[in-house]
């Protein structure tokens, strides 16, 4: 299987022969389908799933990557924004005229940006000056009001102080009347959202290579156990795996620190339940940096770190598997966050 693209939803009826479709299309959607939703609502997921063809291991399993950072603000978080929005709506929480407020590194922030633009609702921001200055920036594009906090180390330098101070300050924003936190962290939207969104999609986009393991970094923990869930709803052998900083491993270690990996957390979020997964890996900076680096250059994935990070993990995972195993991970955001860090050279 060579140079693969999978689409669950690809418009052409028949497919060239290096793109897999499998079973219905879209199933991966609400009833109402991605169609019916406003705008460029209707634009996120449906992200293509590749095979790696240069960094997997040539004796073990195959590496499959979901190309998130195609999403149309250049995140996964597009996703789990629409999920909170859609979610509270739902359940009468979110009423037209409130003002909606989340913390965030920078990938959530524009997806919420990009939601609240389209539904018509106002959205503050708290950030830290400790992430890229790029996604703060498109926030404010997309019309979102951005607090940005002095970082507690330096610019680039993720701390557990520098979380704590963001959610701290947008909880108390949300106090004010007409105000709703959408509390990424800990928002009862986001697992069931991801599940039946990115999860239907990897497994409808797999159907012809089976999963045989998943894995990606813990953040909030909804994109690995949304995933999870859904591929264990259809056959729980696969091995799921999550993935923590080295410089922060708050859950293998119990231990807090700085990191690389904008989008996540270093620590055991509330979401995180350590029953639904087979093991929690650490992936160093420097590994994260060198693979997200190989990724542009010999894949042609133009990922941000965490995207490296996953590489790295899955790639690892690979070659403790055969060759007729699959290991899927996500590319959970795009490389031009990145662009004055000096990554990219």
């Amino acid at each position: 299987m060579t140079g693969v693209v999978i689409r669950s939803c690809a418009p052409s009826p028949t497919p060239p022969s290096h793109t897999l479709r499998a079973g219905p299309p879209c199933l991966s959607q609400p009833a109402e389908g991605n169609a019916m939703r406003p705008g460029t609502l209707a634009a996120i997921g449906n992200t293509p799933l590749v095979e790696l063809q240069h960094l997997a291991p040539s004796t073990g399993a195959r590496v499959l990557v979901k190309l998130e950072y195609l999403n149309p603000t250049g995140a996964m978080k597009d996703r789990l924004a629409l999920a909170m929005v859609e979610g509270a709506e739902r359940d009468g929480r979110l009423r037209p005229g409130m003002t909606i407020v989340e913390y965030t590194g920078g990938s959530t922030g524009p997806g919420l940006a990009l939601v609240c633009a389209v539904k018509g609702y106002r959205l503050k921001i708290v950030t830290s000056a400790c992430f890229s200055d790029e996604p703060r920036r498109l926030m404010r594009a997309l019309g979102a009001d951005v607090e940005v906090l002095d970082a507690a180390i330096a610019p680039g330098t993720v701390t557990p102080t520098d979380i704590d101070a963001m959610r701290a300050r947008a909880a108390d924003l949300a106090q004010q009347p007409g105000h709703y936190f959408t509390d990424q962290f800990n928002n009862p939207y986001v697992v069931a959202g991801l599940r039946d969104g990115l999860g239907m999609e990897i497994l409808n986009q797999s159907a012809h290579l089976p999963v045989t393991a998943f894995c990606t970094g813990i953040g909030s923990g909804a994109s690995l156990l949304g995933v999870a869930a859904a591929i264990r709803r259809r056959d729980p052998r696969p091995r799921i795996v999550g993935l923590e900083p080295a410089g922060s491993p708050g859950i293998t270690a119990g231990t807090r620190g700085v990191f690389a990996m904008q989008g996540w957390s270093g620590f055991a979020p509330p979401l995180f339940d350590i029953d639904a997964v087979d093991a929690v890996d650490i992936i160093s900076d420097d590994d994260a940096f060198a693979t997200t680096s190989r990724l542009a250059e010999e894949e042609g994935i133009f990922t941000g770190v965490s995207g490296g990070a996953n590489v790295y993990g899955a790639v690892r995972l690979a070659a403790q598997l055969p060759r007729e195993a699959a290991v899927v991970t996500l590319a959970p955001d795009s490389g031009y966050k990145y662009l004055g860090s000096g990554l990219f050279g």
